[in-house]
């Protein structure tokens, strides 16, 4: 992920579904994406609570009530959305760090030891996957898998 030249992003707003624990804590999150032309959009930052969708998608959204609002992923990007819930907030910089020695890119929450983590094509899963599951198995912290790239 690199660094825009120019800021010329907007915000796609996808409605999320929650669950039998009422999870997520919102009703929307507004993802930062790219416009490409004809209601076309490329995602620019990792998901916190969306499911489907990864850094990188083109997704399709359209004007409802002075937003966009997301319709559907167009073209997957190839990567990957994972989410982690770190149970002591003071080992937030070590999993960052051992995420981003695997190749991975963080992004953390405004809610304590929440964060989403983009694992791009060239990182692959089975590498990934061993570390986060161990990390549980400690209960250092829970994972989801939110986007898996096919």
């Amino acid at each position: 992920m690199s660094a825009p030249l120019a800021d010329d992003r907007v915000k796609v707003v996808v409605k999320l579904d929650k669950d039998e624990h009422d999870y997520p804590p919102a009703d929307y999150e507004g993802l930062w994406a790219r416009p490409l032309g004809d209601g076309v959009f490329q995602i620019d930052n990792v998901p916190f609570f969306a499911r489907g969708i990864a850094w990188g998608d083109i997704v399709s959204a359209s004007m409802v009530e002075q937003e966009l609002r997301f319709q559907e992923v167009v073209r997957p990007s190839g990567h990957s959305t994972l989410r982690l819930i770190i149970h002591d907030e003071q080992d937030v910089p070590s999993v960052k760090a051992l995420l981003e020695k695997l190749g991975c890119s963080i992004e953390r929450s405004h809610i304590p030891g929440l964060i989403s983590v983009d694992v791009p094509p060239t990182v692959p899963m089975a590498t990934v996957r061993p570390v986060l599951e161990e990390g549980e198995a400690q209960e250092r912290w829970g994972y989801e898998e939110a986007c898996l790239a096919s």
